[in-house]
């Protein structure tokens, strides 16, 4: 009868102490897991950005390319914006008016966004391939800032690249969140590139940047 008893006051206790320590193992393990999520969408981003100097190096659009490689990380929410009003632990509040009235702005990041998203577009169509799935989406979310344009008077094409990250594991995504979208927490990620132009000011292949080679010259045919 002791040992029985002992053994029921045992599981009990352990019983209490399941019931105390789980939740706190619950949230820190998917606490682990959202910044694992957002550490691999900020490489996204920084590849994003890379991508969107490339297209500003060829004369294409630059937000376009971006929104293609974040289009994986996009998530669904689209719609009014609010802005986190102190993003220390434990606050929940979203501000819905701004001293921007109808934009928001976000660290490092020199535009205001506008209030609302809009209205996702047609998914962007990928020749041979077919519509890049959540591309409309991804475009929405997806800002671009041009530092040094193709023509400017550096060596190098800058762009930095803002995407609104909409994280996606629940009871944890408050915390890391900045703002919100359509009523989910978002993470604004900020990443930049650099991009080398290779014939920078010469139209015969000579290049200053000590990392690309020179093209050989081509001799004009005499007339």
């Amino acid at each position: 009868m002791k040992l029985l008893k002992r053994l029921q006051s045992s599981d009990g206790q352990a019983m209490a102490e399941f019931a105390v320590v789980f939740p706190v193992q619950l949230l820190a393990t998917l606490g682990v897991v959202q910044l694992a999520l957002v550490l691999v969408t900020r490489d996204v981003v920084n590849y994003a950005a890379h991508t969107a100097a490339r297209a500003e190096l060829v004369g294409r659009e630059p937000t376009v390319a971006a929104a293609m490689i974040c289009s994986p990380v996009a998530g669904k929410s689209v719609g009014e914006r609010a802005v986190r009003m102190m993003p220390g632990f434990g606050t929940t509040a979203y501000e819905q008016q701004t001293t921007y009235g109808s934009s928001i702005a976000f660290p490092h990041w020199g535009t205001p966004l506008a209030r609302n998203t809009g209205t996702p577009g047609d998914d962007i169509e990928l020749p041979g391939w077919g519509r890049l799935r959540k591309s409309g989406v991804s475009l929405l979310k997806t800002h671009t800032e041009v530092i040094e344009p193709r023509d400017g008077d550096k060596d190098y094409v800058e762009v930095k690249v803002l995407f609104e990250y909409e994280l996606p594991i629940p009871g944890v995504n408050w915390v890391f969140s900045s703002h919100r979208v359509g009523g989910s927490p978002h993470l604004g990620i900020v990443r930049s590139a650099r991009v080398p132009r290779p014939w920078y000011n010469d139209t015969h292949g000579k290049t200053p940047h000590p990392e690309i080679p020179d093209l050989p010259e081509v001799e004009e045919d005499s007339p």
